[in-house]
């Protein structure tokens, strides 16, 4: 009785596992695969073989996204069971044979002009740092590019060298098997946000900038531009600025520091160490703004000496020791 029970045991044990291996889904993987459009479904790339349920699940796996001309997709298979794992089918339920890593490419012959100048904006958007920049496509269409060679051709896109206001270059790079075959030049013109300072009424020759006397305006200008208004404010107008004119910054000069000390005023010259302070009197003998160097003389004749010293915040100088007569 008992090896009639065992018997039928090890018959069901048989028939599940046969059971459960009939409900596997064989993958095979070839080394290369061309597909159409940009999104790569394992349905393009893998051959299927099982489960009809199993088989439509697996099918419409996206594994990636094509982004420019001429890219290749490298999927190995801890990518691929990661999606299936992803999408709800667990490692037990496929079984993947073929080759370790598959190399997709998108099935190409042409790459039209309006491909590569999305390829160049999109590395163009890259290098742009400013705020507010506009990027207007060329107004002349690069001819489509015709690969007439099975190698697949890659698209790099690299910085122009010229530099012309309001305009930026894109040089993409045709490389097969890694050897540059061609460049195709494409350029852009730029635009920007900026801001200027216009006078609203007239400023006279050696009038000080304040704010009463400008307005600030945002412009497009063909090359990046900022009005600083703290190196504005302050500063003197060189010439006659008209009103409703935007103002130059060449027109402008800082603006003289204040005399603190005249001459034949009687100044402390004092040097303090830290440790010590020592002070003494004399008269200027020129005028001076702080942190300019003077003349002081100390004493009278024939005792009489020349001193040189900064004009400090507080009135008073700081001699230059070793130096003066």
């Amino acid at each position: 009785m008992k090896k009639h029970l065992l018997f039928w045991i090890l018959i069901a044990l048989i028939a599940a596992i046969a059971s459960g291996a009939s409900r596997r889904l064989e993958i095979y993987l070839p080394r290369t695969v061309q597909v159409e459009g940009d999104v790569v479904q394992l349905g393009q790339v893998g051959i299927f073989h099982g489960p009809e349920d199993l088989t439509r699940r697996a099918e419409t796996i996206s594994l990636g996204r094509f982004s420019s001309p001429g890219q290749q997709i490298k999927l190995d298979r801890a990518t691929i069971e990661s999606c299936l794992a992803g999408s709800g089918i667990s490692s037990r339920q496929i079984r993947l044979s073929g080759a370790e890593q598959i190399v997709v490419s998108r099935n190409e012959s042409r790459l039209t002009g309006e491909q590569l100048i999305a390829a160049a904006r999109a590395f163009l958007i890259t290098q742009m740092t400013e705020p507010g920049v506009s990027i207007l496509d060329p107004a002349q269409m690069p001819k489509d590019l015709v690969i007439t060679e099975s190698k697949p051709i890659e698209v790099v896109p690299a910085a122009g060298q010229d530099r012309i206001s309001g305009k930026r270059t894109v040089v993409l790079l045709l490389r097969q098997n890694g050897l540059e075959t061609g460049r195709i030049p494409i350029q852009f013109e730029v635009r920007f946000q900026s801001w200027q300072a216009v006078a609203v009424k007239d400023i006279a020759a050696g009038d000080t900038i304040s704010k009463d006397l400008v307005r600030f305006e945002t412009v497009e200008t063909k090359e990046p531009q900022a009005v600083n208004p703290e190196m504005l404010f302050g500063s003197v107008a060189k010439r006659l600025i008209r009103a409703g004119t935007v103002i130059n910054e060449d027109w402008l000069q800082p603006s003289a520091p204040p005399i603190l000390v005249e001459r034949r005023q009687k100044v402390i010259l004092k040097i303090d160490t830290g440790l010590m302070q020592i002070t003494a009197y004399g008269e200027a003998m020129d005028e001076g703004a702080v942190g300019q160097v003077i003349r002081v003389k100390r004493g009278q004749r024939p005792y009489e000496r020349i001193i040189l010293g900064t004009v400090k915040p507080d009135g008073t100088i700081e001699p230059l020791l070793g130096k003066g007569s």
